[in-house]
């Protein structure tokens, strides 16, 4: 079966084009209709907190209904719902309406993206130089939106963005309906292993002796466990980077050009890496890139604390978003495509999702909502990279040495 690159490649501009309406403008937009610090927070942190459960919910409905509808049929579903909830935003006049629209809107918008992965994926027969030249077009779409709207806010008023996110949510629901369905590929992965739906693993490795097979078991929990904490930091980390950014630059007189251009900076640098992403897997394992990114990870946000009004330096923290997001990413999906290989890979991308944007991400931004007024920026922001660092302790010690299990 041909690969449908532009179909997938399309899905990625358009989500991400909708992600460069989200992170630097949504908050400015929930400001815009008078809420406070704290509120803004608890706002985003329940649209992060239904990313916990929505993908593995799902996975699950695309086991259990696959002999009754075709998983691509639950995903051009969940499509369609994401852009009719989003229309309750025109209804939504008080806090807990906001609430609400977010925590369903949220679920529908999360739990799409697993599937698409777990597609493109298929399609590509987990090839990841293929993969990353799909992310490229995601980068273009939300260096577009994210530099387009900023110009355009400074000229208009920013009580247009949610028809700007609409349109774009109206391409995802007709892109989804002409991708094909992809053949059942259960991978050629170096790990045997049974996974239940809650992600617990009964392995099943060969092994010369039963000590060999305790240590195999004893290495894939650690290996597992390990994965998943540190992506829950790592979403944590980006929690205030996420809701409050935006509203920190402006702290320091930045127009809203400014503000998108330094948004898609940070996006540019994805694409560098991701047209360049065979020069460090081929040169480093997997663990050796999250320990070297996490590391980067932390001195941006020590740079974000302490240098946001030094343009120079801003520019250049804002490129280590190749390292803090998308190196991680990609080695991310990797890890995942280990731990949980054939059929079981939704099972891990809906972890990943769920517990890493999820978890993570309500767990920063709620935190930074409440340390925001209470702490200072530079305080939240040094408290993140020291979150960092505590991830990279986690990766030195728990994930595997070697690019496999056996």
């Amino acid at each position: 079966m041909p690969v449908p690159y532009w179909r997938l490649s399309g899905f990625y501009g358009l989500y991400f084009a909708l992600i460069g309406c989200i992170m630097p403008f949504w908050g400015l937009y929930l400001q815009y209709q008078t809420f406070s610090a704290e509120d803004i927070g608890l706002l985003l942190a329940l649209f992060s907190f239904v990313r916990i459960f929505a993908p593995n919910l799902w996975a699950s409905l695309n086991y259990s209904l696959d002999h009754i509808i075709a998983p691509i049929w639950l995903m051009r579903l969940g499509s369609l719902l994401m852009l009719l909830s989003f229309l309750g935003f025109y209804w939504a006049t008080e806090l807990w309406h906001y609430a609400v629209v977010m925590l369903i809107y949220g679920f529908f918008w999360s739990a799409i993206l697993p599937q698409y992965e777990t597609l493109t994926l298929s399609h590509i027969k987990d090839n990841m130089s293929t993969y990353s030249n799909m992310l490229l077009w995601g980068s273009s779409g939300f260096i577009l939106m994210a530099a387009g709207l900023g110009w355009v806010f400074d000229y208009l008023s920013i009580q247009y963005l949610p028809v700007v996110m609409l349109i774009i949510m109206l391409l995802i629901v007709i892109n989804s309906l002409v991708l094909p369905a992809a053949e059942n590929d259960d991978g050629n992965i170096n790990v045997d292993d049974d996974i239940n739906d809650t992600g617990h693993i009964e392995n099943t490795f060969e092994a010369k002796s039963s000590n060999k097979k305790i240590e195999q078991s004893r290495a894939v929990k650690i290996g597992v466990c390990s994965f998943l904490v540190i992506n829950i930091l790592l979403q944590i980390t980006h929690g205030p980077y996420y809701v409050f950014f935006t509203i920190y630059l402006q702290q320091f007189n930045y127009s809203n050009t400014m503000i998108g251009t330094l948004w898609s900076l940070g996006v540019l640098a994805e694409i560098v890496l991701f047209w360049k992403i065979s020069f460090f897997m081929h040169r480093w394992s997997l663990r050796e890139l999250v320990i070297g990114s996490l590391f980067l990870t932390a001195m941006r946000w020590f740079i974000t604390a302490y240098f946001a009004d030094n343009v120079a330096l801003l520019m250049f923290a804002q490129c280590l978003h190749a390292f803090s997001f998308a190196l991680l990413h990609v080695v991310s999906i990797s890890y995942i495509g280990i731990f949980w290989p054939g059929k079981r890979r939704l099972h891990g991308q809906a972890l990943y999702s769920g517990l890493g944007f999820g978890l993570g991400g309500a767990i920063g931004a709620m935190a930074a909502g409440g340390a925001w007024s209470a702490y200072g920026t530079s305080a939240v922001f040094s408290a993140v990279a020291v979150i960092a660092l505590m991830a990279l302790v986690i990766a030195y010690f728990g994930l595997p040495k070697e690019n496999k299990l056996d």
